[in-house]
């Protein structure tokens, strides 16, 4: 069993009149209102009355656990919808477990709400989240809530199983590995360059799309657990910072090279449209990030085994650490690093 450590008991002291979120709750009116109703799907997280939640590892299998931190305004924009920001919390995590090739126990997230938000603003976030428990079977067991005067953050861990000694790594891509990725490329990337006013020559249609592949990304857990399942080699991870610099991550861990090949690299017919109008937006889509689309190398028999669930976009080298790009012209030429970088300024 996994004992799950409890909040701290603190929130934001609110001066008298105060009309924000903190100033009409405390921090268990909140919890008891919003999140406790999520925690009563699951027997783990004890209805949130304890200090921590007991959570059981089903036999023959093993815990992976991850966690991301999201800050306003650097993974997220505080003017998105709270509900589609609680999405994004959830899947980002979810994504990491998909890549892992395991399945969902159950999450636990930390909160630091900016003290000028309303109930109201907590009250959709939580409702998101809810929303997402349930489609995903990844029921909140807990958390801490804290109120902030800086920008609103969380950090939600998520935990998964896994068949024992059969998780999904990034040290065994070999060369003569295909290369596939799920899904397509560049549409999380672009749909914020749209929220910028970047992109104001695409139609309503195309628009639409892409901001909601920013807004809400989609975990492709069944995909890493049909690896799994297969029980053969396959090397995986997520793409949450953009090809060009992710793939570098196996490279690294497999001391191997990746050749792509441009034209294979798919795209929805949003981002087709918006590269063929602008040729340089393709550094967004190799390197923007906000994909969580899963890149996995293996046996090419393998890699085939998967079908439509993946393209194939490219090939394994013994060139350690070489990343070349074959482009629509034919040539070769080595893919730029690139990538969403965390303590980039």
């Amino acid at each position: 069993m996994l004992f799950l450590t409890g909040s701290a008991k603190r929130f934001v002291q609110v001066k008298p009149g105060s009309n924000n979120m903190a100033g009409r709750s405390g921090e268990f009116d909140l919890i008891a209102r919003h999140f406790a109703p999520i925690a009563q799907k699951s027997k783990a997280a004890l209805s949130l009355m304890d200090d921590a939640a007991v959570l059981s590892v089903p036999d023959g299998q093993e815990l992976v656990i991850t966690v991301d931190a999201l800050v306003a305004d650097v993974h997220f924009r505080s003017q998105d919808a709270p509900a589609d920001i609680a999405r994004k919390v959830m899947r980002v995590n979810l994504s990491d477990l998909a890549a892992m090739g395991a399945y969902p126990l159950g999450v636990v997230l930390t909160a630091g709400y900016n003290r000028d938000l309303s109930e109201d603003w907590i009250a959709e976030f939580a409702n998101g989240l809810g929303q997402d428990c349930d489609a995903f079977n990844a029921p909140l067991l807990g958390g801490d809530t804290v109120g902030t005067p800086g920008p609103t953050f969380f950090s939600l861990t998520a935990f998964g199983a896994v068949p024992i000694g059969r998780a999904l790594r990034r040290n065994a891509a070999k060369p003569g590995d295909l290369i596939a990725v799920t899904g397509t490329l560049g549409d999380g990337a672009l749909g914020l360059k749209v929220l910028q006013g970047d992109l104001s020559s695409l139609d309503h249609e195309d628009a639409a799309f892409l901001t909601s592949r920013y807004w809400v990304p989609q975990p492709r857990l069944e995909i890493g657990r049909k690896c799994v399942a297969a029980n053969r080699r396959y090397a995986a991870m997520d793409i949450s910072d953009g090809l060009a610099g992710d793939c570098r991550k196996i490279c690294a861990a497999s001391n191997v090279g990746m050749t792509f090949d441009q034209e294979r690299i798919p795209l929805s017919k949003a981002a087709r449209n918006a590269v063929q109008n602008d040729p340089a937006l393709w550094n967004a889509v190799f390197c923007g990030g906000d994909d969580y689309e899963l890149l996995i190398c293996a046996d090419p028999n393998e890699i085939k085994k998967l079908g439509d669930d993946v393209a194939i976009i490219g090939e394994v080298t013994n060139r350690s650490g070489q990343v070349d790009l074959i482009g629509m012209d034919k040539k070769m030429a080595e893919l730029a690093k690139g990538g969403f970088d965390h303590f980039g300024y």
